[in-house]
């Protein structure tokens, strides 16, 4: 029996698409035979080309969207839609503007009809986990950026779900605090134990938080190459990026990444050949 925690087994999803002026349907695939094994309390980043249908397979792992063939299992059973064992983070903070920092966290336990004096307990229990206990009464626009991806975080995990999904969350944010974010998150998953999939466009990123990174090839999305990563680059400090071994594991998935989208490249051109215009067309008198 399998002991992973999520399985993707030959996951193909297609979409049905009309060109520009309202032309004729056609089939449009986004991901194409992506097999995949997450361990449970596996932290895994996955990176990919842009338009390689990053953010589809995380749909898919959420329920929001079915594939169109395979199968995604959690736990051994199917995937069939969203479901509480599944937490979401996406770009966009998506928090409610008339809601507290702590009113926003207590949501998902208000849906789940949680008793007003126990989802207040796990609300400032999250609250303080992602280090914003000062902040419980403030509103959406009191708080910067950084800090609304921190509630978005404590929302996720306050209903305790199995699996965390977090699509690309940092990358509205500048430099300083992505990475003191990316340090926190560490420290969050190491107290959670939860199975974290993260999808990243920075190679930095996905080496730092990764225990491994699957590399999805252009599209049509597959997993083309996973890459462990050594315990010590996981350490949630600030100089991992200085490690010559850092340098080098950036560079492994910089490469797979170039090679995938140059071959890729070429096999469009060899499909589309540019037509031969050394030979003269006839004249007509």
């Amino acid at each position: 029996m399998s002991t992973a925690k999520i399985s993707l087994r030959q996951v193909r999803k297609e979409f049905v698409v009309r060109d520009e002026g309202n032309g004729p349907a056609r089939r449009f695939v986004a991901l194409d035979d992506a097999t995949l094994d997450v361990r449970p309390g596996e932290f895994l980043t996955l990176v990919g080309p842009s338009g390689c249908g990053k953010s589809t397979l995380l749909d898919l792992l959420g329920g929001l969207t079915m594939p169109t063939s395979g199968q995604i299992l959690l736990d051994g059973r199917p995937v069939t839609g969203p479901a509480r064992d599944r937490g979401v983070v996406f770009q966009q903070y998506a928090l409610f503007p008339w809601r507290t920092a702590l009113q926003n966290i207590a949501f998902g336990l208000e849906i789940a009809r949680v008793r007003a004096s126990e989802r207040t307990e796990k609300a400032r229990h999250y609250l303080e986990l992602v280090g914003l206990s000062a902040f419980a009464n403030r509103y959406p626009h009191e708080l910067s950026g950084g800090m609304k991806q921190r509630v978005a975080i404590a929302r996720s995990l306050a209903y305790d779900p199995d699996v965390l999904l977090m699509d690309e969350p940092f990358a509205a944010l500048d430099a300083q605090t992505r990475e003191t974010l990316q340090i926190e998150l560490l420290r969050i998953w190491r107290a959670t134990a939860k199975t974290i999939i993260f999808i990243t466009h920075g190679i930095d990123e996905a080496v730092v938080l990764g225990q491994r990174v699957a590399i999805m090839t252009a599209r049509p999305g597959r997993i083309g190459r996973v890459v462990d990563i050594p315990e010590e680059l996981n350490s949630g400090s600030d100089d991992v990026r200085s490690l010559p071994l850092f340098g080098r594991l950036r560079h492994e998935i910089w490469t797979l990444l170039r090679e995938d989208v140059w071959e890729t490249q070429n096999q469009s051109v060899a499909a589309d050949p540019v037509p031969d215009r050394s030979r003269k067309e006839p004249v007509h008198g």
